[in-house]
């Protein structure tokens, strides 16, 4: 019996046996999973790869939508902050802290918040273009007041609250006598919580962690039309496309930014009248004065050209016999696109940065220091 028991115990020490424990069990294989060498080569090949894709194939906002702001994309990358979290921590974990130590410590801390800042503003970022003509007002948390947009997946439109309007656009803008080129004095937000300011190229507002960029203006012409009686039928501000032509001039004119174009007129009427294209050729001896030129099309033969109803100018103020109609510059405004950024993440990369170089810091001094002893 004795050398039974002994065999017994000598099989044991081979074969130790553990009290059966499931979850004990169940997290050492994540824990392996998690602080493999393996994991972090095929995670960090397999987000470089697409980040490649992303900006070579797909590009622009097709890369976003179908790689950089989709959650299997970002879950590769949260993944890999766990994984470069376990791999460190687990073998600095029960060490002495000295100042090599500490100063690591702090560079992989910082390492980690810079990818979960990362991802984070992946996931509630906010792009905006949004155009406004002097003393328009638009409101902020409507898709339709921008020309283009573009969200993280969980942002919250809740968060666009107020309006921005456009007070002012400052041509020959200078500070302490640099030459902005252009400012643009806007009022952005609602009630007592109005910010006003202006900014240009190297100043933006901040309005609660919406940041908003000058990008580019042109010319509003404020059209109406008459009838014959000259009766005002109608007004509306029609922005033009400011298209630089091959001797570095510019040509104000309604269309896209590929080239001029038409449109139905009246804009805002269910059964527009004819269609219409319209330019703008300013004078340099007063602002926002000079020439209108117009060209009317029936509706039904708006691309046309040879059965243009009429063709011709007017001086800003003046009539222009548009067959049934007249029409009028009444005025020319500025108008401006402004780029409204939203970045929540920005913060925790930043200082994740000045953490992480502090931490690089930390582990010199200590090192020179171990060497001195």
């Amino acid at each position: 019996m004795s050398e039974f028991n002994n065999i017994a115990d000598l099989d044991n020490s081979k074969f130790p046996i553990e009290p059966g424990n499931p979850i004990v069990a169940i997290w050492r294989k994540i824990h392996a999973f998690l602080t493999s060498a393996k994991l972090a080569m095929f995670l960090l090949v397999t987000i470089l790869t697409c980040c490649v894709i992303g900006v070579t194939i797909f590009r622009d906002k097709r890369a976003w939508d179908m790689i950089f702001s989709t959650l299997w994309f970002n879950g590769l990358l949260v993944l890999l902050v766990v994984n470069v979290a376990f791999c460190f921590f687990s073998r600095i974990w029960g060490r002495k802290l000295t100042l090599v130590s500490l100063g690591m410590i702090l560079f992989h801390l910082s390492f980690v918040a810079i990818l979960g800042g990362i991802i984070y503003n992946s996931l509630f970022y906010f792009r905006g273009l949004i155009r406004l003509t002097e003393g328009e007002t638009l409101p902020n948390g409507e898709l339709q007041s921008y020309d283009s947009s573009d969200r993280g997946r969980f942002f919250n439109l809740s968060k666009l609250k107020g309006e921005t309007t456009l007070i002012k656009m400052h041509t020959m803008y200078k500070v302490d006598g640099d030459d902005k080129r252009a400012a643009y004095e806007i009022a952005v937000g609602e009630g007592s919580l109005k910010k006003q300011g202006i900014i240009y190229i190297t100043k933006n507002l901040d309005y609660r962690g919406f940041r908003y960029y000058n990008d580019k203006e042109g010319y509003s012409l404020l059209i109406m039309l008459y009838d014959k009686l000259g009766r005002e039928l109608y007004g509306a501000y029609v922005p033009l496309q400011s298209l630089k032509q091959k001797d570095d001039t510019y040509l104000y004119t309604t269309g896209t930014k590929d080239g001029p174009g038409d449109f139905p007129f009246p804009q805002d009427s269910s059964k527009p009248l004819f269609t219409l294209q319209a330019a703008y050729v300013p004078t340099p001896i007063k602002e926002l004065s000079g020439d209108a030129f117009f060209k009317v099309w029936p509706l039904v033969d708006a691309r046309h050209e040879e059965k243009a109803i009429a063709e011709g100018k007017a001086a800003i103020g003046e009539m222009f016999d548009a067959g049934d109609y007249y029409l009028s510059v009444r005025e020319v405004r500025y108008w401006v696109g402004m780029n409204v950024r939203y970045d929540p993440g920005l913060p925790i990369v930043l200082a994740s940065l000045w953490v992480g170089l502090s931490g690089v810091v930390i582990t010199f001094i200590g090192r020179i220091l171990k060497r001195k002893k």
